[in-house]
């Protein structure tokens, strides 16, 4: 149990520190490459303290039974790593559902037509197409948009996760 709250400290810290970091970077845009370059600083350094940390005298940690704690610890942190990555992209894109929970919370109250107007208003494509330039999933060249390797793997992974959860992939 030391190492699964040993472990989930040290996530804790990396997102609190990659929460600062983006509060105080100038630069728009994703800040990911950052936040795992973090979490590769915090996993190394739980790896050199449990390796450092003295026997606590319940499991020999040298043995095949005391050894997976340790290593199951490191692993769940190192899983939680892309779980955070994807909400925190998610925070960065405006959908049509999110901009109509925020036009019915403004007006408490709401009916088809004045959501219908709202959305109609909000210019989705353009809006998404700016997040994607700025996040470098996509660049703009002569009016045609392209997409980045990065955009590639983000794209492969959302349809990975929509064809696991069993999604028609896009949709």
């Amino acid at each position: 149990m030391f190492y699964l709250i040993l472990a989930m400290l040290f996530f804790i810290g990396t997102v609190i520190a990659h929460i600062i970091y983006c509060r105080k970077s100038g630069k728009p845009g994703l800040h990911a490459k950052p936040f795992v370059n973090m979490s590769f600083v915090a996993l190394g350094i739980y790896v050199a303290l449990v390796l450092a940390l003295p026997n606590t005298g319940t499991l020999d940690p040298h043995s095949l039974w005391g050894l997976p704690f340790k290593i199951s610890a490191g692993a769940i942190f190192f899983l939680l790593v892309p779980m955070y990555l994807c909400f925190y992209v998610l925070t960065q894109l405006t959908s049509p559902s999110k901009r109509i929970l925020s036009v019915i919370s403004q007006f408490k109250e709401a009916g088809y037509d004045d959501i219908l107007s709202c959305v109609e208003k909000e210019d989705f494509i353009a809006s998404r197409l700016n997040d994607l330039c700025a996040s470098g999933c996509v660049i703009q060249k002569n009016g045609r948009y392209i997409i980045t390797s990065e955009g590639q793997k983000v794209a492969a992974i959302l349809n990975t996760i929509q064809i696991i959860l069993g999604r028609n992939v896009g949709g």
